[in-house]
């Protein structure tokens, strides 16, 4: 299974492929961003479907904001 972090930043999902290279006697994380879809839900369907494993970066938002559930 294959890495995918993910992270929140200026009101937008980032994505990055991490692929394992060989260097020497070690190995070392190459990462190649990626577009991902724009839902929390979205992006854990794509990871299952792309088997990836995914490494949530912190802070992740809220997929509601408290007024817009009020408002409800």
């Amino acid at each position: 299974m294959k890495n995918l972090i993910v992270y929140w930043a200026d009101e937008h999902w980032y994505g990055s492929e991490v692929n394992w290279k060989r260097s020497g006697s070690g190995s070392y994380r190459e990462i190649t961003p990626i577009e991902i879809p724009q839902t929390k839900a979205e992006i854990e369907r794509f990871a299952a479907e792309n088997k990836y494993s995914i490494e949530w970066r912190k802070p992740i938002p809220e997929e509601t904001r408290p007024t817009e559930a009020a408002a409800g």
